[in-house]
């Protein structure tokens, strides 16, 4: 660690201390530091300096680029850097993220985590010191003789010749100039391209290279231009080499500007309606893809996630677009309402078989259901912000699986947030391709085109979400903006433009983005549903325009849907709602409630038929027997040929034996055209409806783990300033002296788990906790609690129980 960082922190103040925190909040996951010298520590890991370079605007990136060229070269940053640019203020927004520090005399120091992480700054290769201590004397004293030198030095000074003789710009155009042709567009292309090449006209070191004519690349190498970095064929051009060959007048463009993003004026209805439309439908087509689902199961690939061929299939039924079905998947397995059920193992003969059995709804979609329509909305919206994947995003021009795993790389949440920041309140924008680049412009460390990418699919999916209607933020789109860090919505590189929530935490500012304040906003978007329908003789119905959830379960009770908003009522679906216990009466008053005008007659002659039939026969769970009022009609079943399969055999006048159970009978008979009623075994009416088939609980996806808010933390840390980290205690002796309330070898349990894992499960005092970084004091241990929080200083003979 270095020790000028943690002097550094420990001359902060709280606001400013507080400022970094909201700026580096990694620093602060999972469990939060107790003092300034675990924080010096987290802010050098090359981990932590890479997500903060992630969230730095690309001038900012470039600077410190130049920073570190002129640490490593010795040149100063005014000959790399032009004097029309103002480097302070991109200086000072480095220092606010600790990523440069000013020293007591100006000089500028880096984070220790930045070479690692920037190992070509500038598109430059390794110092040229470096290069040459891991080549031999041998190789030395041929490129130093090349060079003009006499004699046999040692090695030290073949390096400093070397390095002074390719080092100076002047030499170096002169040796150039002998160069045989074709070598300048070699050099430039090490120069301007990279540091680094495959020259495939080399064999691999070690073996053997024969006399050949000399080439560019075979000029350069036996010069010192480049330099063999592997042992296959990869050559290398040092730092100095470069910037010789770039010219002493070359300096750095620092692109200051941000690429703009224009907007143009949109009505506040428009927005809205657009908006409205969009979110209802999402309501609606996600209920019904559970619904589905619910119904039968979704078949998976064996790598795991729904294939194209189900995808396609889910369109169609569900009347949507292959992307929109994909992010409804995506969005329901990451909300918890949707997961895969447990898989089978099947033994041959020579291997045991990992099965999958499909993809059902969750316990958490019957809670789902219960939850107004706001609130079912900001479920789904708050799982997609936190979605590491794009669902619709293309690679490579292909689709990815829905519920496939997510792959490595920046979390599609992190460029949300940046174009969520982007995007203008109250306007729309013109161009989507214009965010992507200015997106890239915040985001620099991510390849342009996986960001534009990304950028596009996540406006497209915002406004199938509703977030974005007319290309401009819609009420719940807003929302999210306003429950942004400041840093995040700002114009360029000046002060962070008001709205975001500056002063709060990560985990704060994660509970306010997708909670009440999404749902609040939806309330107006969803209130405008249509709670009416247009009932047609033909037995249909129509919506014109997004239904409700209501009006949607009413249909749905007793009509199968179609496409462009029509229910379609038959025999069959009036079967269904009258064996799902609901009765004629009721579905004609349902039903009622609903239209915009009296009932047509064909749809309640079509109920009260269905009912007349429904019912008129029934059967009993024996075996199975059917029984029925009228023995005639006994009679004529057990003579049927169609109904032979049953082996019918009439046990009285109105009761009829079958061999098959009572789902099979009820099957057979309805495909000869009767309409049964399955009976309880008391002889009572039984409800044909189904349990509904769930998948195995699996909890929705968790907020990143709420922490100390970045001002909470700041108070927290600045008391701590200079107090040395304790003194290691072994837990194991600890947790046997003290932990009095546990038997032997819990204790064991516990102290290896907390020594070893970093986290246990305990009770203590009556409370079922979660606790993690101990540190003994005494006959205590300060934990961290992730149910409050907080550190907790907890007596250990209050443990009462290690749970698992």
């Amino acid at each position: 660690m270095d020790e000028t960082l943690l002097e550094w922190l420990t001359g902060l103040d709280q606001d400013r201390l507080a400022g970094l925190l909201d700026l580096r909040p990694d620093v602060l996951r999972p469990v939060p530091p107790r003092r300034l010298v675990e924080v010096a520590e987290r802010l050098d890991a090359p981990e932590s300096v890479h997500l903060a370079l992630t969230r730095t605007p690309l001038p900012c990136l470039v600077l410190a680029e130049t920073i570190l060229v002129s640490a490593r070269s010795g040149r100063p940053l005014s000959s790399l850097v032009g004097p029309g640019i103002d480097r302070s203020a991109l200086i000072d927004r480095l220092e606010r993220a600790a990523l440069v520090r000013r020293g007591e005399g100006g000089e500028l120091r880096l984070a220790a985590g930045l070479p690692a992480v920037l190992p070509t700054p500038l598109g430059l290769g390794p110092d040229l010191a470096g290069v040459l201590a891991q080549v031999t004397v041998s190789e030395l004293t041929d490129v130093f003789r090349r060079l003009g030198g006499t004699g046999t030095p040692r090695k030290a000074v073949l390096v400093e010749s070397i390095a002074a003789a390719l080092g100076d710009p002047d030499k170096l155009a002169r040796l150039v100039a002998r160069a045989p042709g074709g070598t300048r567009e070699l050099l430039d292309d090490f120069v301007w391209r990279g540091p680094a090449r495959v020259l495939d006209e080399f064999p691999p070191r070690g073996h053997h290279q024969p006399r050949r004519p000399a080439t560019p690349a075979r000029w350069a190498r036996d010069h010192g231009l480049v330099w063999s970095a592997d042992w296959e064929r990869t050559y290398v051009m040092p730092m100095e080499v470069a910037l010789a060959l770039r010219g002493a007048d070359h300096l750095v463009d620092l692109p200051v500007e941000r690429p703009p993003v224009r907007t143009a004026p949109v009505a506040a209805g428009h927005v809205a309606h657009e908006a409205s439309v969009a979110a209802l439908r999402l309501l609606d087509r996600a209920a019904a893809l559970l619904q589905a689902a619910a119904a039968e199961p979704l078949p998976e690939l064996k790598g795991g996630g729904v294939g194209v061929k189900e995808v396609r299939r889910l369109a169609d039924r569900l009347s949507c677009a292959e992307d929109e079905v994909r992010l409804l998947l995506d969005l329901t397995h990451a909300a918890g309402l949707l997961a895969a059920n447990a898989v089978t193992q099947v033994r041959t003969r020579r291997t045991t078989e990992t099965r999958r059995t499909g993809v059902s709804p969750t316990r958490g979609y019957d809670g789902w259901l219960e939850l107004s329509p706001a609130g079912r909305y900001a479920a789904l919206v708050e799982a997609w912000w936190r979605l590491p994947i794009s669902p619709t995003r293309r690679y490579g021009g292909k689709p990815r699986n829905p519920l496939a795993p997510a792959g490595s790389g920046t979390p599609s949440s992190v460029i949300r947030e940046v174009v969520y920041g982007l995007l203008p309140a109250g306007a729309a924008v013109v161009d989507a391709e214009e965010v992507a680049a200015a997106a890239s412009w915040h985001l620099p460390l991510v390849q342009r085109a996986s960001c534009r990418e990304v950028v596009l699919a996540v406006l497209a999916e915002s406004r199938l979400l509703g977030l974005v209607g007319a290309d401009a933020l819609s009420p719940p789109g807003l929302a999210l903006q306003a429950a942004l860090p400041a840093s995040v919505i700002h114009e360029g590189l000046g002060e962070p433009r008001p709205g975001g929530k500056g002063d709060a935490g990560p985990g704060d500012r994660r509970e306010a983005g997708a909670g009440g304040g999404v749902a609040e906003a939806a309330e107006g978007l969803l209130a405008v549903a249509r709670q009416q329908a247009l009932f047609g003789t033909d037995l249909t119905a129509v919506v014109t325009g997004p239904p409700a959830a209501a009006l949607a379960e009413v249909l749905d009770r007793a009509a199968d849907r179609e496409s462009g908003g029509t229910w379609r009522f038959g025999p069959s679906s009036v079967r269904r709602a009258l064996d799902a216990g609901h009765t004629a009466a009721d579905l004609v008053t349902a039903l009622a409630e609903v239209a915009a005008g009296p009932l047509p007659q064909p749809l309640t002659y079509l109920i009260q038929d269905v009912d007349r039939r429904h019912g008129e026969i029934g059967v009993l769970p024996v075996g199975c027997c059917v029984v029925g009022d009228d023995p005639v009609l006994l009679a004529e079943l057990a003579a049927h040929r169609r109904l032979a399969k049953l082996r019918p055999r009439l046990l009285a006048p109105t009761v009829l034996a079958c061999a098959l159970d009572p789902a099979q009978t009820l099957a057979l008979l309805r495909e000869a055209g009767y309409a049964p009623v399955e009976h309880a075994a008391d002889g009572s009416l039984a409800v044909a409806a189904a349990p509904p088939r769930r998948a195995p609980a699996r909890p929705a996806a968790r907020r990143e783990p709420v922490v100390l808010g970045a001002a909470r933390a700041a108070a927290w840390l600045a008391r701590t300033a200079g107090e040395p980290a304790p003194v290691f205690h072994g837990l194991r002796e600890v947790f046997t002296r003290y932990a009095t309330g546990l038997p032997p070898k819990p204790r064991e349990r516990v102290a290896m788990e907390l020594q070893y894992h970093g986290t246990a499960r305990i009770v203590y005092d009556g409370e079922e906790i979660t606790v993690s970084a101990p540190e003994v004091r005494g006959a205590d241990l300060d934990v961290w609690c992730h149910e409050s929080a907080e550190f907790r200083r907890l007596d250990l003979a209050k443990i009462t129980k290690v749970l698992t």
